[in-house]
């Protein structure tokens, strides 16, 4: 059950989030670096690190997203070296737009279950979520020093 719970949520999550990027005329990785953005400014470097991204190609997407104006670039207060990037009101409101259609699609799937049934799915829901906080960091910790570690071998290898 719990298989194909995962499978169904996470394959009607994708093909969502993927229309409506597609709809907002966004790549994967633009949308993904809004998403980040939601959380608040940060440092050009670390949004590239999150997105596993070059400097480069970083600067490519922030420009591209000015330009759409859905983030703005400034200087770090009392380092002008340092550019941060945040979103922009418009980037905001798109942002809210992806999570109220995540939203709907679980106010959808509850729709069919009696009063008593959603209350006790969401109680259940708010534990789950709570448990997957705690086992986020360290899996995302895993996740860059995997990657750091690929990184290091390509460049020994050149």
């Amino acid at each position: 059950v719990l298989n194909s719970f995962a499978e169904v949520i996470s394959a009607l999550m994708i093909d969502q989030y993927q229309q409506h990027v597609v709809e907002l005329d966004l790549t994967l990785t633009q949308a993904q670096a809004l998403r980040i953005l939601r959380r608040g400014a940060v440092q050009t470097g670390q949004l590239a690190c999150a997105l596993q991204i070059s400097a480069p190609a970083i600067t490519q997407l922030t420009d591209r997203l000015i330009r759409k104006g859905l983030i703005e670039r400034s200087s770090a207060e009392g380092d002008r070296r340092c550019v941060m990037v945040a979103l922009s009101a418009r980037g905001r409101q798109l942002v809210d737009q992806f999570r109220y259609r995540r939203r709907e699609i679980f106010t959808r799937a509850l729709e069919h279950l009696s009063r008593e049934e959603q209350t006790q799915v969401i109680e259940v829901m708010v534990k789950v979520v709570a448990a997957l906080e705690k086992i986020e960091p360290e899996t995302s910790a895993k996740s860059r020093k995997s990657a750091a570690l690929q990184k290091s071998r390509k460049s020994d290898a050149e």
